[in-house]
């Protein structure tokens, strides 16, 4: 049934589960998963003075193929595919889906709700509420809590983006 599948990764605990679980899917139904990390864009500027384009930068960028590799390691899935994407995650993260013509997204979900959840929303639900095709939310299980373990393990060299 779910034979392309579409996982977004951040680092976090709950992404990590949610490509375990996709690869699980995907094993099941002889499919294929794609890791994707999508850096987010910075802008620089001085008020008053025309901006430039946004831009990533290049220790962002290196962060984020080590953060796939590591995932791919971690979720044991020497076939997943490993995307890096430049841009607003939850756009992004749309875009390649419906590119790609993935059957599923899988994500994971850290649970923001109350009032920060109401005024910054969260990438999951955007994406939950644009992309073509059904999305599974993935998180961790009750009483865990997020504790960024493939976050703390990368090398000091790279730059923490989340």
């Amino acid at each position: 049934m779910f034979k392309k599948i579409l996982v977004p990764v951040d680092g976090s605990d709950s992404s990590i589960e949610a490509a375990r679980i996709a690869a699980n899917l995907a094993a099941k139904n002889e499919g294929d998963i794609t890791l994707l990390y999508v850096v987010r864009l910075v802008q620089y500027g001085i008020e008053g003075v025309e901006l430039p384009e946004p831009t990533a930068t290049k220790p962002a960028i290196e962060y984020g193929n080590a953060m796939l590799a590591r995932i791919r390691e971690e979720i044991g899935s020497s076939q997943a595919e490993l995307v890096l994407a430049i841009g607003h995650p939850a756009h992004t993260i749309c875009a390649k889906a419906d590119e790609g013509k993935y059957d599923l997204v899988v994500m994971g979900s850290r649970g923001i709700g109350g009032l920060t959840g109401t005024l910054l929303g969260s990438i999951s639900q955007r994406v939950s509420e644009r992309v073509h095709c059904p999305v599974l939310l993935c998180r961790l299980p009750q009483g865990v809590e997020e504790e960024h373990k493939i976050i703390k393990s990368m090398p000091n060299d790279y730059v923490i983006y989340y």
